[in-house]
């Protein structure tokens, strides 16, 4: 396991490698955007050496202001870029590759009707679209596109792109 400060360059790297605004030094870590990732981290710091009250005041905390509800259990590798925060749902059991991308309002999460630990996988350098729906003991493989508003209920192979509700693959993405 990483130590909290190897993740969280991880994470500033990504937000540096995206930056619309061609920041390319430290300083992006005054972006708004980076304070949920960097909230998560230091609630599964404490969560991770049995401080559960003061993991869950940071997640809570981290859902209050940025309204990013990251389960302080989920298992995130380094890398996570969240563009637009408001509205992501990853639950306790979501384990989540390297350098990842998750937009606006997406939810990983169960579906309530299997064992708790029914959350999804992603592998590593997944996107998912606003809006999305990822639910269920199901893998996304790595470099799997997640388009806007669908609803993932099967695995994805690598490489897939996939829409719809529920979600279907229409291609295969070329990675370079």
């Amino acid at each position: 396991m990483k130590n909290l400060f190897t993740l969280i360059k991880e994470d500033i790297s990504m937000f540096r490698n995206k930056d619309e605004l061609g920041i390319k030094d430290y300083i992006v870590v005054l972006n708004p955007r980076m304070y949920p990732v960097i909230m998560f981290r230091i609630s599964s710091f404490f969560e991770q050496y049995h401080l559960g009250i003061i993991a869950k005041i940071f997640s809570t905390i981290n859902f209050v202001l940025f309204g990013c509800d990251i389960a302080k259990g989920a298992k995130i590798q380094g890398g996570l870029y969240l563009p637009h925060p408001s509205g992501v749902v990853i639950g306790e059991y979501a384990i989540i590759g390297h350098n990842c991308i998750i937009h606006q309002g997406v939810t990983l999460g169960d579906r309530g009707e299997e064992h708790e630990t029914s959350n999804p996988t992603l592998g590593d350098y997944v996107e998912i679209g606003t809006g999305a729906k990822i639910l269920g003991k199901i893998l996304l493989d790595d470099y799997s596109r997640i388009g806007a508003n669908s609803v993932v209920l099967k695995d994805t192979p690598k490489y897939a792109v996939v829409v719809g509700i529920p979600a279907k693959v229409i291609k295969y993405r070329k990675v370079i």
